[in-house]
């Protein structure tokens, strides 16, 4: 029950730094484009960018085995 939390939180805090790096992304392409409609679509894709490299790290991470393989 402990893991199944713990992933939930390790989810939580991925979600929200995806969250925080797409809305500085949005903020600073808004001062750069003076406000124009590309924020949006910056925006996303700077969020999609922070995940995949999140699932990337995720991906590369050594795990060890929750039970002897012998």
């Amino acid at each position: 029950m402990v893991s199944t939390l713990r992933l939930y939180y390790d989810a939580v805090i991925a979600v929200a730094l995806m969250a925080v790096v797409a809305i500085i992304c949005g903020f600073i392409t808004a001062v750069i484009t003076g406000d124009n409609p590309p924020n949006l679509p910056i925006t996303a894709i700077a969020f999609l960018l922070t995940g995949a490299f999140l699932f990337f790290r995720l991906w590369r991470k050594q795990r060890t085995a929750a039970l002897p393989l012998g």
